[in-house]
């Protein structure tokens, strides 16, 4: 089978999240890529909404986070490999906030929980499936182990156990790595700090505990910490940078890892780590007590609301509470009640399949609960749950009733997963815990959310999406322009495309910011003419048309290259004055491949008004079945006031668009 190609999609995606400029860092979790930008006005969500492969792109928790699904791993490794962005997502001064000013408008736009949110994803979504993997070999050793099918002394048993366990155990190795990328400081001495935390559980002879004075330090209390690692590297960043700045050159070498590890290494063991400690246990014995006072109703809240912090990415906020609290006391209640939540999700898109009369929604239901079989509810979400809300709902009732019963019964899990699924399962067998209760409560939530939708349909004829009244309390800018179009496209029925006019605009009182002339020769047209419906709703921006008679294209004004796709088929310019315009040659030529395109600037080239910027060859790319229409757009229209098109122009040179300031 040939390798799909993802290189176009991953330029389109950083296009549309506001260019490379505009990107700080990257990450990517289990279905997401998660972007930390220096302005989110500038990300397109309307554009990237559009893109194939994309389900959705949401603001949340400090990130701007791109929906991709189960291709989200070869799409963020094609941006890497082209765009080479940090993985980090420091807002430290030394970090990537040390690019002027908008990173510190980013940051103030943050408030402390999506700051707490942002920083455990990006330390815990790259290893994201490591986690998941090694709860599936912890299942399969618990397995083993309760069915007597291997003695626990068998080497075959002990191995499979290792390597399920130590990743737990050793886990402040993993978080180190992580943090200081997110906390802007060397890993290796990151690494140091926090394999001097594991060390003790090595070695027998360190005492549990031993004292300085009267006070009482605990060595063995570190192994798979979460809080305590966090702050300690987060210290350490401090420390290090502290002495990178004072001390001279020729010694830093040596003597920054060397006193950041003393200095940081007591500082942890003494203060940090004991303080640590004590919020995770605090943590732990707070949610402890108020599941505590009705499991029957925590679990049912809990079930009922997790997949709605799924949305929005912030259950990275929550699920580090199991990994404290099976830390603290060995179980946790979360996950089984995020299995019930899972299962809820999976029935409802499970019915969609069933119910569905649009073949293009059976396919994408069908596509959706492979995925929900193994634990990923995204695509579900945004493919059919939320877009038609009453999946979504019925979800949710199921995951209630599936964790009220997971509440009741008492079911514990005895190994963190971030991912839960049938194959997690075995991880509930254990001490006062039930895997057939878990079992019942989460086929009861599958069923439930499945007959619902049955029974009731998911509302097909309804393309509104849920998460934007929860986000705004009003449609998205995607669901407005669609709406607007196709009371467009009713309205042009009893009309041809060649009555389409554009209104006459009023410039009363406006100020003239730029004038961008026509890039090639060729008939105006207006831009809800054209057969786009991406270009045509405007969701790319306002500009027109242009039917071209020529094979050149020339800059359209003085400026900056600031996007040119390899395949010759479209340009990105930066005026002097600010204004972005998109030159896109042809309708989805993009799938040429380059071939009839010829390439003259690059990304980055200064260019003035004239200056060639491709040739191509519209004869063979109409005979290859593409439209050449060539789309001139201004891509960051919201920052103006009105763009008001001259559709008189058929010349190269000739003036087409005038950009008028707010």
């Amino acid at each position: 089978m040939a390798k799909k190609d993802y290189t176009q999609l991953a330029q389109d995606i950083v296009a549309n999240v506001g260019g490379k400029e505009n990107v700080n860092s990257l990450l990517h979790c289990a279905t997401r890529l998660r972007f930390r930008l220096k302005d989110q006005s500038k990300a397109n969500k309307e554009a990237l909404e559009d893109l194939p492969k994309v389900l959705t792109a949401v603001s949340a928790g400090g990130q701007y986070q791109v929906v991709i699904g189960d291709e989200v791993v070869p799409v963020y490794e094609s941006i890497m490999n082209q765009y080479h962005f940090s993985a980090g997502g420091s807002d430290t001064k030394s970090g990537l906030a040390s690019d002027g000013g908008d990173a510190t408008v980013e940051k103030k736009k943050e408030n402390w929980f999506e700051k707490f949110v942002s920083v455990l994803s990006g330390i815990f979504t790259p290893f994201i499936s490591v986690l998941a993997g090694a709860g599936v070999l912890k299942g399969v050793a618990i397995l083993i182990s309760s069915l007597h099918l291997l003695p626990e002394s068998s080497p075959i048993y002990i191995i499979l156990n290792a390597l399920a366990s130590g990743v737990f155990t050793l886990l402040p190795i993993f978080i180190a790595i992580t943090a200081a990328d997110k906390f802007n400081t060397n890993r290796f001495i990151a690494v140091a700090l926090a394999a001097a935390m594991v060390y003790p559980l090595t070695d027998n002879t360190i005492p549990n505990i031993a004292h300085l004075g009267d006070y009482g330090i605990n060595f063995k209390t570190y192994g798979g910490a979460v809080i305590p690692t966090i702050l300690a590297i987060w210290l350490e960043s401090y420390i290090e940078r502290w002495f990178k700045n004072h001390l001279p050159a020729v010694a830093q070498l040596v003597f920054v890892p060397f006193l950041t590890l003393i200095v940081a290494g007591i500082l942890t063991f003494v203060v940090i780590g004991p303080l640590g400690t004590a919020l995770g246990t605090g943590l732990a014995y707070g949610y402890s007590f108020l599941y505590g006072l009705s499991p029957l109703i925590a679990g049912a809240i809990l079930g009922g609301t997790f997949q709605i912090f799924v949305i929005f990415g912030l259950h990275w906020g929550i699920l580090p509470i199991s990994l404290i609290n099976i830390q603290t006391y060995g179980f946790d209640t979360l996950l089984a009640v995020m299995f019930c939540a899972v299962a809820g999700q999976f029935g409802a898109v499970t019915g969609a399949i069933f119910k569905a009369k649009k073949a293009k929604n059976k396919e994408i239901a069908a596509s959706a609960a492979i995925s929900g079989f193994f634990g990923i509810t995204e695509p579900a979400l945004y493919g059919i749950n939320l877009k038609y809300k009453k999946g979504f709902v019925f979800g949710l009732i199921g995951g209630a009733v599936g964790g009220a019963i997971v509440g009741t019964a008492g079911v514990k899990c005895f190994q963190y997963t971030p991912i839960m699924n049938v194959f997690e399962m075995p991880l509930f067998i254990g001490k006062n815990s039930s895997i057939v209760w878990a079992a019942i409560a989460g086929i009861v939530a599958f069923l439930l959310s499945f007959i619902l939708v049955l029974l009731l349909g998911f509302n097909e004829s309804n393309t509104e999406k849920l998460f934007a009244k929860v986000t705004s309390g009003k449609k998205s800018l995607t669901e407005q322009k669609t709406a607007k179009l196709e009371k467009s496209m009713a309205s042009k029925e009893t009309t041809t495309s060649d009555t389409i006019v554009e209104p006459e605009i009023d410039t009363t009182g406006l100020s003239l910011s730029d004038t961008i002339f026509s890039p090639l020769s060729g008939q105006a047209v207006p831009l809800k003419s054209v057969n786009d419906p991406v270009f045509s709703s405007e969701a790319m921006g306002k500009g027109l048309g242009i039917e071209p008679s020529s094979n050149q294209v020339v800059s359209p004004v003085d400026g900056e290259i600031i996007v040119a796709y390899p395949t010759g088929h479209a340009y990105g310019i930066k005026s002097e004055n600010g204004v972005e315009v998109l030159i896109h040659i042809g309708i989805n030529t993009v799938e040429l491949n380059g071939k009839h395109f010829e390439p003259k600037v690059e990304n980055g080239q200064k260019v003035h008004k004239g200056d060639l910027l491709a040739t191509f060859d519209r004869d063979e790319i109409a005979k290859a079945g593409y439209d050449t229409t060539t789309m001139v757009i201004v891509t960051n229209t919201n920052e103006y006031e009105e763009i008001v098109p001259e559709l008189n122009g058929r010349n190269s040179g000739d003036e087409i668009l005038k950009v008028y300031k707010k």
